[in-house]
């Protein structure tokens, strides 16, 4: 379960264009299941977890907070491109005029742009990640049994899962 959120439906608002049918209400657990998942996977277990109780103990070194500043707007590009995802079903739901019809297509073009800048920010997180030792070594970390990395990305991040390797393993032991 999520502890804490990253961001809260106002960061969201203010950074990113949501529809305007979109219902406020429901922008929380959108945020929170983002936030569990799709960022989760991005940073890995072990950095996630990390920056959690950093931020609970308000103990964050300033490459964290540094690094906090690109993962709240990434998580709120996650949260709005779900946010249109919902929505777009919602109106598919509805008899097709040419009002929905335009509803959809204004959708469709926002989420692409959303998932394109979404993509570039990722990169940055990940060449961030890979770039500052201290919160690499948390990244690695060889007791973070339950990571689910099965792939290494510099940039060009996919949605799927990052790899950071591990310094102590080589690739012969990889099969």
């Amino acid at each position: 379960m999520v502890d804490i959120l990253f961001i809260d439906d106002n960061y969201l608002y203010k950074n990113v264009p949501l529809p305007n049918k979109m219902d406020r209400a429901n922008v929380q657990s959108i945020i929170q299941i983002e936030q569990f998942t799709s960022l989760q996977d991005l940073l890995g277990t072990c950095l996630y977890e990390h920056l959690e109780a950093g931020m609970l103990a308000q103990t964050l070194t300033a490459d964290e907070l540094e690094l906090m500043k690109l993962v709240k707007y990434v998580l709120a590009m996650y949260a709005a491109k779900a946010s249109i995802t919902f929505t777009r079903s919602a109106a598919a739901s509805h008899t097709n005029t040419d009002a929905q019809s335009q509803t959809q297509y204004t959708l469709d073009a926002l989420s692409d742009s959303i998932a394109s800048k979404a993509g570039y920010i990722q990169d940055r997180i990940i060449t961030f990640v890979k770039a500052k030792p201290v919160i690499y070594a948390i990244a690695v970390n060889e007791n973070c049994t339950n990571d689910l990395f099965n792939d290494e990305d510099i940039v060009g991040y996919d949605g799927g899962s990052v790899y950071y390797p591990n310094a102590n393993t080589s690739t012969e032991e990889c099969v």
